[in-house]
């Protein structure tokens, strides 16, 4: 993500004061960072296609679809990380020839158009968002994962702070009960295995990624791996053959998404990816479960809980979704973000995990907050105080769309 300029007082000083923020998304991971700055009440102003009526004297009316500038006061947030579309759903809050103030309107932001974002507050937790994206320009996925069983196969890259499945590759290979079945069998298995080589070589970028996990059940990986490489070599993949140490075959127990946190915990693997953008994360939640398992009196998780244990000094690490900075409540956003700027005063490390990530998955369903305590802490609560149905609110509304087209 490139800054492209600042002004307000939010850049000039300490406090949560208003401010813009001019920005331009150069990779598709630049929309997952925007996705998590934008928040219910910020207003975003970008170049749009808006179709505008005009009567004439006659009385006919005629429809034209132009090119706009149009600041919008969000009131929901669509993101589609497979897709790399972003979307903004508000209100318009300028003014327009032929656009009334106050109607519904769409915005799309995509790579390489420019958009201003404007927040009455801009706290702590979105400053270090936007440095974070604008920091690197380089958004890289460094983690290729493909998981594989017999006749299916999905293919995943793995950031910092997503998951992107590229490829879902379903191949029905009948058993092998007769001769002629047999052949049917052999024929589907080619299939299956030309398809994914195909997949492999138009979908990971062996320049950039660092790391390429080859998980299955039983003896597939091992099959799928002699494979690619037979026929790389045949082929002249040369990408593909250079790219032979980066491969590490794992164990996992389906070639879905859902086993990746089986594959990211295994021991040789985490050491692997040990350099990697998404490890911090991984290697910070393997940890809390450890814990977890065995001496639970050193950490604990919900937000009441948490917020105890700051208070008493006991934290160690702060482990966070980024869904909780998206609510639609302001307190209740405030809420989390005072709980980060407590953490980082009391020296203590702060994770915040994507809920676009599996890591941010599993997290979100111990209510999307938990700590790793400096020592025991008995903390006792009904459980009516620790229930928080926000944990894992969706900040989004799902209304559908009315009013004006736009794009």
């Amino acid at each position: 993500m490139r800054l492209l300029g600042t002004t307000g007082e939010a850049f000039s000083s300490k406090g949560a004061d208003s401010g813009e923020a001019k920005m331009r998304p150069d990779e598709p991971e630049d929309l997952w960072h925007a996705y998590n700055l934008i928040v219910r009440g910020d207003v975003v102003s970008a170049s749009t296609f808006r179709k505008l009526k005009t009567e004439s004297s006659t009385g006919s009316v005629d429809s034209t679809r132009v090119r706009v500038t149009v600041a919008v006061e969000v009131r929901s947030v669509d993101f589609d990380p497979e897709g790399g579309e972003l979307r903004l759903n508000g209100y318009v809050r300028s003014e327009h020839d032929g656009i009334r103030l106050g109607s519904h309107h769409t915005l799309e932001l995509e790579v390489g158009r420019p958009f201003t974002l404007r927040k009455e507050a801009w706290d702590s937790v979105s400053l270090a968002r936007l440095h974070e994206a604008t920091a690197d320009a380089v958004a890289t996925a460094d983690i290729a994962a493909v998981l594989v069983a017999h006749g299916t196969a999905l293919l995943c890259l793995l950031s910092a702070g997503m998951t992107i499945v590229r490829a879902r590759i379903d191949v029905h290979i009948p058993k092998k009960v007769s001769a002629a079945m047999a052949a049917a069998s052999a024929k589907a298995s080619d299939k299956w295995h030309e398809t994914l080589l195909q997949a492999v070589v138009r979908h990971i970028d062996f320049e950039r990624v660092r790391v390429v996990l080859l998980a299955g059940p039983g003896f597939v990986k091992e099959g799928v791996y002699e494979f690619l490489f037979r026929e790389a070599a045949k082929r002249g993949y040369k990408q593909l053959l250079t790219s032979r140490p980066k491969w590490l075959l794992c164990h996992a127990a389906s070639a879905y998404k859902h086993a990746l946190k089986e594959v990211l915990a295994d021991p040789a693997v985490a050491a692997r990816v040990a350099d990697t953008r998404a490890a911090a994360e991984v290697r910070a939640l393997s940890a809390f479960f450890s814990t977890l398992a065995e001496t639970p009196e050193r950490v604990t998780y919900g937000p009441k809980h948490v917020e105890i244990a700051l208070a008493n000094g006991a934290l160690a690490s702060l482990l966070i979704t980024d869904t909780l900075f998206r609510a639609n409540s302001i307190a209740k956003r405030s809420r989390y973000v005072a709980m980060v700027e407590a953490a980082r005063a009391l020296g203590s490390q702060v994770h915040v995990f994507s809920s676009l990530h599996v890591s941010g998955e599993q997290l979100a369903q111990l209510s999307g907050v938990a700590a790793m305590l400096r020592f025991p802490l008995p903390i006792e609560l009904d459980d009516d105080d620790d229930h928080d149905d926000d944990g894992n609110e969706d900040s989004n509304d799902k209304g559908g769309t009315e009013g004006d087209e736009a794009n």
